[in-house]
């Protein structure tokens, strides 16, 4: 039995909210309150880091897997981007 990936939370810091929220309605350009794939390829590759990476962090937020992000996956993105 393949083991599942953990499901990683983050929350910001009460102050950076609007900040990650700005970001997700960036993101989000039609509004529908999830990113699909393309729009987080999009918009998570303006971070610069190499394709692998942007892979492996999607795998990350996108715990249980839809093959989308909620802003809660989001903020996951994000802060690992940060990391």
């Amino acid at each position: 039995m393949a083991q599942q990936p953990p499901q990683y939370t983050y929350t910001p810091p009460p102050p950076e909210v609007p900040y990650y929220n700005a970001l997700f309605a960036a993101a989000d350009k039609q509004s529908t309150g999830y990113l699909s794939g393309q729009q987080a390829v999009e918009f998570l590759s303006l971070s610069k880091l190499p394709v692998d990476l942007l892979k492996q962090i999607w795998t990350m937020a996108d715990q249980p897997p839809s093959n989308t992000l909620d802003p809660q996956k989001f903020y996951v993105a994000v802060r690992l981007i940060q990391l």
